[in-house]
């Protein structure tokens, strides 16, 4: 008899009420002690995950609230919005430490450099700019884009940025020159969201199509390709492992995707309506959505271990079965908890491309020329 392969489930943890509108976006603080999100009501909730779940409303943006982070010390939030302005905030009582105009049309994005002294903004004016945390000074600005930019991420070690744009493009940029380095196509559709994998060796992008898909910045080969949502992929985020992907969709439904085998292995619902953000805390060990219905999950995730039926069949048998890497639990939170399908069956339901590569690789990558477009 096969072993199957079973990964434990994740489960929601907590549910938290408070904004008055759509939430857009949600970030952990460094600690895992807060988290921020924010909305379409104008404001920042920052939330104590340490037991009481209180909330603090952090109010200022004139218009709708975009995006949200935290400083890689955990000492500022940023926050970007429709009035154009990007603002700096201390993530306790005291409030607000700053604001600055930082383009001419709605901020969709705002990002720290992994080393606190910079800031990473991206626009409806098809501007990415760079600026100085502490004084708020212009650095630079990338043009290139010829319509909204909607996500713009720096990697980990600080190398590169990539921005996403309606005019169906990914662009790598050089921070310290400026110019584009390579230029991702696609005539299908456009992107609405990336993220870096840990490694800085791929990014992720989710488009409008409800697709997933994974470069290589190396070779700018698309490595894999993902087909799972029915309607736009609202954002992606990577496991700090490496080895998994989880991604918001507006069709009420969140994926998880493992990486090294190449397919989905659990289907998450229970938000009303479109799912608008979702992030990982820095250990890895939860997880957070919210979305249209103005709520915030809290998510343990678990997938990460093997259940404990796998591991004794694996000790019995003191090798793991052939067919035990071709098979996977898929499963949803509310009905097909048991539904088991082949590796091959996903494939032909959700991958188009797949490229087992081992993601939890080391990228150095410090040496990046411009290139022909993909």
């Amino acid at each position: 008899m096969d072993t199957k392969i079973t990964f434990l489930e994740p489960f929601l943890e907590k549910q938290l009420k408070g904004h008055r509108n759509a939430i857009t976006s949600a970030y952990y603080s460094p600690n895992e002690k807060q988290l921020a999100t924010s909305s379409l009501d104008n404001s920042v909730l920052l939330w104590d995950l340490r037991g009481t779940m209180r909330s603090y409303r952090f109010q200022g943006h004139d218009e709708a609230v975009m995006d949200v982070t935290f400083s890689p010390s955990g000492k500022y939030m940023a926050s970007a919005s429709r009035d154009k302005t990007v603002r700096l905030w201390v993530p306790t009582v005291t409030g607000s430490t700053g604001v600055f105009k930082a383009h001419s049309q709605t901020v969709r994005s705002v990002q720290f450099s992994p080393d606190g002294t910079k800031i990473i903004t991206a626009s409806d004016d098809k501007i990415v700019k760079l600026w100085s945390s502490d004084k708020h000074k212009f650095i630079a600005s990338f043009v290139g884009h010829t319509n909204w930019v909607r996500c713009a991420r720096m990697s980990n070690d600080g190398s590169v940025i990539a921005s996403t744009s309606d005019d169906k493009t990914v662009k790598l940029w050089d921070p310290v020159s400026g110019d584009c380095i390579h230029t991702y196509k696609n005539e299908k559709g456009h992107g609405l969201y990336l993220a870096w994998h840990p490694s800085g060796c791929y990014i992720a992008v989710g488009t409008g199509h409800g697709n997933v898909k994974l470069y290589d910045i190396r070779t700018h080969n698309l490595v894999q390709y993902y087909s799972i949502h029915n309607d736009a992929v609202t954002q992606v985020a990577f496991h700090p492992s490496g080895s998994y992907i989880l991604t918001a969709s507006k069709d009420g439904k969140m994926k998880i995707l493992d990486l090294l085998e190449g397919h989905p292995i659990f289907t998450l619902s229970g938000h009303g309506g479109a799912v608008n953000a979702i992030n990982f805390s820095p250990s890895g060990d939860s997880f957070t959505s919210a979305g249209e219905d103005k709520l915030v999950f809290i998510w343990k995730t678990n997938f990460t271990e093997i259940s404990s039926e796998y591991k004794e069949n694996v000790g019995q048998n003191s090798c793991i079965p052939k067919s035990a890497s071709q098979l996977s639990k898929a499963t949803t939170s509310s009905r097909s908890r048991n539904q088991v399908w082949s590796l091959k069956t996903v494939a032909m339901q959700y991958t188009v491309e797949v490229q087992k590569i081992d993601f939890r690789e080391t990228c150095y990558f410090n040496c990046l020329k411009r290139s022909a477009s993909y």
